[in-house]
């Protein structure tokens, strides 16, 4: 295969011109839909949207353009849709003003924020041109994902400059870029937003102690690893890892306990298993597989955390929305499961 036979990036496109006018804002609910919920602010006014979609990988990179848009992700969202993930932004033209949390945002022209998408957003879009990246979580190396403004201090404003730089460079090439290269483009990417995160943890005194953060993610790992094993616990966590429970709980403190941390991983693979249409296991032994032995006892957990049953957000899931009718195949729900 020449390098021009190579394929591109794979893409997902939308352009409300494509469309019905009459549906021109049902598209871009479509397209927003798996991370926010939207609505215009001016009702009456003709609305346009355009926006790709590139999967690198790991890494999904959007570049889009649109005309005043209400965003809201509230807790009932974060808690039921799945998504796990970091969004990092920078606004080349427009901006908008907002909540995240109950705190007060102002985002200008040029500025890097990253939305936690398991906290609240509620904010209000001029027309606007902006470069969204989405990363999961599990890809960070850092315990609390900031929400909000990056660019703060004098390294922040360099380094997170130099990360809206490369947003921008990206933007121009990801339309011919091919595949082949899309895995390094992520890792680097990943590199520049891990710098860009340093001066956050010095100003916010939350700089990690590397020894720290290196047990942390081993014992992420043995818990990944360990899932479906039901004696998994804080004793045999502490007995595989050579560490005193004392230290043990010490790491874990910031995820509200070792049992709540391990609650939250078996509930984010159930919800993932279910979610996946090709996963077509039996609810009971998904639930077996993330170390519930008892599935009445699996629905009623999962239902207390999502506020549906595992039943229910299997067929959630699995139905394709039907309110957008344009011949458009746009949909980020698979790309957004599938990551890492």
């Amino acid at each position: 295969m020449t390098e021009t036979d190579e394929p591109l990036l794979l893409r997902q496109h939308f352009d409300s011109s494509e469309v019905d006018p009459q549906q021109s804002f049902l598209g871009w609910q479509q397209v927003v839909a798996p991370v926010f919920d939207v609505a215009p602010v001016n009702p009456a006014a003709k609305f346009a949207a355009k926006y790709d979609t590139y999967h690198l990988g790991d890494i999904l990179i959007g570049i889009g353009s649109f005309d005043a848009t209400l965003f809201t992700r509230d807790r009932q969202k974060a808690l039921t849709d799945g998504v796990d993930h970091a969004l990092v932004q920078v606004y080349t033209a427009g901006g908008y003003t907002g909540l995240l949390d109950d705190r007060p945002i102002t985002v200008r022209r040029g500025d890097l924020v990253t939305l936690d998408m398991a906290r609240e957003t509620r904010t209000a879009s001029v027309a606007s041109d902006n470069i969204t990246v989405m990363i999961p979580r599990d890809l960070l190396k850092v315990r609390d994902i900031p929400h909000g403004h990056m660019s703060q201090g004098p390294r922040g404003a360099i380094l997170g400059g130099l990360m809206a730089d490369h947003l921008v460079s990206l933007r121009d090439r990801l339309p011919n870029m091919h595949r082949s290269i899309g895995a390094a483009v992520a890792n680097a990417t990943l590199a520049l937003y891990h710098a860009a995160l340093e001066p956050m943890d010095e100003m916010g005194d939350l700089a990690p102690v590397p020894f720290k953060d290196a047990q942390f993610q081993r014992a992420r790992r043995i818990i990944e690893n360990r899932l479906g094993d039901t004696r998994l616990g804080a004793e045999t966590l502490a007995s595989d890892m050579a560490l005193s429970r004392a230290t043990l709980y010490r790491l874990f403190e910031p995820y509200q306990g070792i049992t709540s941390f391990i609650l939250d991983r078996r509930l984010a693979y159930a919800r993932k298993a279910l979610g996946d249409a090709e996963d077509t296991r039996h609810i009971g032994i998904i639930a077996a597989a993330c170390g519930f032995t008892d599935p009445s006892h699996f629905s009623r957990v999962f239902r207390r955390r999502f506020g549906i049953t595992p039943a229910e957000f299997r067929k959630q899931g699995r139905t394709a929305p039907s309110s957008f009718d344009s011949g458009s195949s746009f949909d980020l729900r698979p790309w957004i499961r599938n990551l890492s």
